[in-house]
């Protein structure tokens, strides 16, 4: 199938062009023309499938019939990071139609602007939107079309109350979308009580360790002895592999560290945490998508949602602390059918995780070893060797010691005696009672004489 044949607008049509995409994912040929056609949607897809134009590409078509002002299209995300890109993708879209505009209503932004210059599409967190709501800053009556992304990170957010009362706001909507990773919980079952007789996509997905690896996708580990072998590791390997790559560390600190080394070696990079500003995350992510820099360092922020492009690597240079959040950073690359390689290096005690990976996503992780920089994996030992591996010893060899000792004969041995304590109370200890028996005797002589 073409986008052509989806009934797109002729703009959006040329923008499709402009931006590389050649044709639609599956999610996308399955929810666009049910979307179009007004019907709410419950879609469920791994990361990387192209959920974003499945839900943009419909908006903008049906806003594009009929011009009008205010808010007309609210899509829902959990991180600022998200709506900041559903917000450029949709602006690409949208580029030469002068008659809609995109834009967010997120934390860390100018509240003035956000809230003097509306768009008619706009990408929002919940506790800004909240916000603006409560304050009277925006008209939620003439929303239209309603988007909730990502709702089952939206409830491991605690984001649950929030969305609820946004959902009540927009009461003249005319139609809702709802996509997760997972369509399994309670929490998802109450979000989907929001749409009016879904068409409802499955791809793949049911609860969390449904989530698949992309296909494209090659998982490789290196063994590091310590720290800094393992800092020794990833240079060799930044420096021999061409490519745009996402480096993910543990926490801010760890980040820090990293990117100063990274720098001191020559490396150009990007880095993106949660604690930084709006302003410094939007310079990180157009300095990463711009070739400006190659490397991304990144704590578990990234893992999760965006859509950064021609990622090929994916390197763990901490180990996630779960094998969903694996599944997450490894699918920042090989996304719509391309390949891509993530890389994870382990310390010794974090092996045994390797084969918890390995069961938890199907996929055998190829154990490498680079001369000079790093060893191979340690073979497994088992703490107690089998008992037909045993040594035998020598006092062990045919029940004899491993000396044929001598047998006396049967006449030869002495009867075994028995020591008794009755036998052996005594010994040793003075006869008083004979003592006294000699000397009646010898009194008795005495007066005999």
């Amino acid at each position: 199938m073409q986008f052509s044949e989806l009934g797109l607008p002729e703009f959006l049509l040329e923008n499709i062009q402009k931006l590389g995409w050649e044709t639609p994912t599956y999610i996308q040929e399955l929810v666009i023309p049910k979307a179009l056609e007004g019907t709410d949607i419950l879609g469920g897809a791994p990361t990387g499938t192209g959920k974003s134009a499945a839900f943009l590409l419909p908006i903008i078509s049906r806003l594009a019939l009929e011009k009008k002002e205010g808010i007309r299209a609210i899509i829902l995300e959990p991180t600022r990071e998200l709506a900041m890109q559903i917000e450029n993708v949709c602006s690409a879209l949208i580029e030469g139609y002068n008659d809609l505009s995109a834009g967010t209503i997120i934390g860390g932004g100018s509240r003035e602007v956000q809230r003097d210059n509306p768009s008619n599409i706009i990408a929002a967190t919940p506790g800004r939107l909240i916000e603006y709501i409560e304050k009277g800053w925006i008209d939620t009556s003439t929303v239209e079309m309603y988007v909730i992304d990502e709702a089952d990170r939206m409830l491991d957010m605690g984001f649950r109350d929030d969305v609820a009362k946004i959902t009540r706001e927009l009461y003249n909507r005319f139609q809702t979308l709802l996509f997760s990773a997972t369509l399994e919980g309670s929490g998802i079952e109450e979000f989907s009580d929001v749409l009016n007789d879904p068409f409802e996509v499955r791809l793949g997905v049911g609860g969390e360790e449904d989530e698949k690896l992309p296909e494209g996708l090659s998982s490789r580990a290196y063994y590091a002895a310590g720290e800094p072998q393992k800092l020794k590791i990833l240079i060799h390997l930044l420096t021999t592999v061409a490519g745009k790559s996402i480096v993910f560390v543990k926490t801010k600190d760890r980040l820090q560290r990293l990117e100063a080394s990274l720098r001191r070696a020559g490396f150009k990079c990007a880095s993106l945490q949660g604690s930084i500003s709006m302003t410094e995350r939007k310079a990180a992510l157009r300095k990463f998508t711009e070739d400006d820099a190659k490397i991304l360092i990144a704590t578990d922020v990234a893992s999760r949602g965006l859509d950064l492009p021609d990622v090929t690597h994916v390197y763990n240079f901490d180990l996630p602390a779960n094998a969903a959040i694996y599944v997450h950073r490894a699918g920042r690359t090989a996304r719509a059918g391309n390949q891509g390689v993530v890389i994870s290096l382990v310390l010794g005690n974090e092996i045994n995780f390797l084969e918890r990976l390995e069961r938890y996503t199907g996929v055998t992780i190829e154990k490498r070893n680079i001369k000079n920089i790093c060893a191979e994996f340690p073979t497994k030992q088992t703490t107690e060797p089998k008992q037909s591996e045993k040594k035998r010893s020598r006092a062990s060899i045919g029940g004899k010691g491993g000396f044929d000792k001598k047998q006396k004969d049967d006449e030869e041995k002495k009867p075994h005696k028995k020591n008794r304590l009755r036998d052996k109370k005594n010994k040793g200890k003075p006869d008083f009672a004979a003592k006294r028996a000699k000397k009646a005797a010898r009194l008795a002589a005495k007066e005999n004489q």
